[in-house]
């Protein structure tokens, strides 16, 4: 059996994917209990539109050279095979709104005029944060972005704090209509949230995962350094910015323990990029048994 022609065959062929899909519901759907729960159908049907959207990015900003299936599938993958997430709903709308803000920082690739963008974006954190309230955290992320982006300056830093100030706004206009001053202050933020951390504890199972998943990262870090003379400048610095990004939620995934379920699906979503631009660059006999190791592990280590 040649193996390099099933790794091609993962990168490439629509087969694969539609065939990923049926097994990722298959996985979720299986030894469930309540088939009308809303938590389950919900986080199913929001995780595959986040593997979709991922791939539609990839291939509409030119992150990665070639048009490949590997995004949709790394995060099917990592997501449909936790049974942590079945029926995540906070984490898979969390999540999604992620996934939004990062299409749109991604349309605001050198583009100084991203004032409808910084304001989308802020939009959509700051309603998030009625549901989730730690998505916050993004803000500075995601200015960081437009500052590697080139797209970060006054009006459009002014764009995002009005996309912020105008829920409060109308959030205070409501409560001087009701006459309730309640509605406002208990709708203000409350950092001191976000320093309630609590450390995760790895037991060996997590251990072996996570080693996995780091040497994945490690890897995908040299191949963006090697690849950085022949890619385009916008695909390295959409690269280099999502291998920030995946650090960066690990560590939140690691000190709020607490929020454990929701910062991990969101730590998927730069990895399944980085690694789907390490598979897709190459059909080496060492990287085709790599990721195959690479499924057999997921599929099987979550349910031991």
């Amino acid at each position: 059996m040649n193996w390099q022609k099933i790794h091609k065959g993962f990168v490439s062929y629509r087969f694969t994917l539609i065939l990923t899909l049926l097994v990722f519901v298959v996985l979720r759907l299986s030894g469930q209990g309540d088939w009308l729960s809303v938590s389950l159908w919900g986080s199913l049907i929001i995780q595959v539109a986040i593997a979709l959207f991922l791939m539609h990015i990839t291939q509409e900003f030119g992150i990665i050279r070639y048009k490949t299936l590997l995004p949709a599938f790394f995060y099917l993958l990592l997501a449909g095979t936790n049974p942590v997430f079945f029926d995540n709903l906070t984490g898979s709308v969390s999540c999604m709104i992620v996934v939004l803000c990062l299409y749109f920082l991604f349309s605001s690739y050198q583009n100084p005029l991203s004032q409808a963008n910084a304001f989308n974006i802020s939009l959509l954190l700051t309603l998030g944060s009625f549901y989730w309230f730690p998505i916050l955290s993004f803000f500075p992320l995601l200015w960081y972005g437009m500052y590697r982006f080139r797209s970060l300056n006054f009006r459009t830093f002014f764009a995002s704090l009005m996309g912020f100030a105008l829920i409060y706004l109308f959030l205070f206009t409501w409560s001087v209509y009701k006459e309730d001053w309640t509605i406002f202050i208990n709708a203000l933020p409350d950092f001191r949230i976000l320093g309630n951390s609590r450390l995760f504890s790895f037991e060996t199972k997590e251990w072996i995962m996570s080693g996995w998943l780091m040497l994945l990262v490690i890897l995908s870090g040299v191949k963006i350094f090697m690849a950085g003379v022949s890619e385009k400048v916008q695909s390295i610095t959409a690269l280099g910015y999502l291998y920030f990004l995946s650090f960066f939620v690990a560590a939140l995934f690691l000190v709020q323990n607490q929020w454990a379920k929701e910062w991990l699906p969101i730590l998927y979503l730069p990895l399944s990029i980085l690694y789907a631009h390490y598979f897709t660059l190459s059909y080496q006999r060492g990287v085709a048994w790599l990721f195959l190791m690479t499924i057999g592990l997921f599929l099987a280590l979550p349910y031991v």
